[in-house]
C-alpha cells in the first residue's frame, strides 16, 4: 500500500543577496551568522515522476524528496534561504517556496564550510503502480555502474504498468555519488 507522507510545511522564501544555488548548508550557515537561528535538516519534496515529454499522461507514480536544510530563525520561523537554478538557464535563478518534511536525522556529512554530502535523494510512491519504480530507483541511488544500468531499466520497464511510455533515465552525478535519477516517458 502507498502511504501519505508525513506533515509537511510550507517554507516561505527569504530571498538575500549571496545565497547560491545548490548551496543549501552554506547559505543557512551564513544566515545564521548574520541573524541567529539554527539549521532545520529535513527532506524538500520536489517534483513527480516520471517527466512526460508530451506534458500530459497518467498520474505520476512517485515523488522525489531531496535531503535539505532550511533557516529557523530566533523565533521558530523556518525560511528558504536558498535559490533555485532556473532548469533552462542555470545562471539565472530564483526564490520559491519550499515543500518540506522536518527530520532531525537527515543531517548532513560536514567536511568544511563547502564541502558536505547530503543523503541520498528518496523516491516516494504516490499510487500502488509506483512501488515498484521506487524500490528500483531508491536501489539504484546505491548502486553504480552495470548495476545500476540494470536497475534503472527495470524502472523504466516498469512505468508500463502505470500507463507510460518509457524513453530514457537520466542521472545528477555529484563527483562519485549519484546526485537525483529522473524518468523520462513520451
Amino acid at each position: 500500500m502507498v502511504s501519505l507522507p508525513p506533515l509537511t510545511v510550507i517554507v516561505a522564501p527569504r530571498p538575500w543577496d549571496g545565497a547560491r544555488p545548490g548551496k543549501c548548508y552554506s547559505n543557512v550557515l551564513q544566515t545564521i551568522r548574520r541573524h541567529g537561528g539554527e539549521f532545520c535538516y529535513g527532506w524538500a519534496l520536489t517534483d513527480c515522476g516520471p517527466h512526460c515529454l508530451s506534458g500530459r499522461g497518467p498520474a505520476p507514480l512517485y515523488r522525489r524528496w531531496l535531503n535539505h536544510v532550511v533557516w529557523r530563525d530566533a523565533g521558530g520561523q523556518l525560511w528558504e534561504v536558498s535559490p533555485n537554478a532556473v532548469i533552462n538557464n542555470h545562471a539565472e535563478t530564483r526564490f520559491a517556496p519550499t515543500e518540506f518534511l522536518h527530520d532531525a536525522d537527515a543531517t548532513f556529512e560536514i567536511v568544511s564550510e563547502e564541502t558536505w554530502f547530503t543523503r541520498n535523494a528518496r523516491y516516494v510512491a504516490l499510487r500502488p503502480e509506483g512501488l515498484p519504480v521506487v524500490q528500483l530507483l531508491n536501489q539504484a541511488q546505491d548502486a553504480q555502474g552495470e548495476a545500476r544500468s540494470s536497475l534503472l531499466q527495470q524502472a523504466l520497464a516498469a512505468l508500463r504498468a502505470g500507463g507510460f511510455q518509457p524513453r530514457e533515465w537520466k542521472i545528477e552525478s555529484i563527483g562519485e555519488r549519484t546526485g537525483s535519477i529522473w524518468l523520462i516517458a513520451e
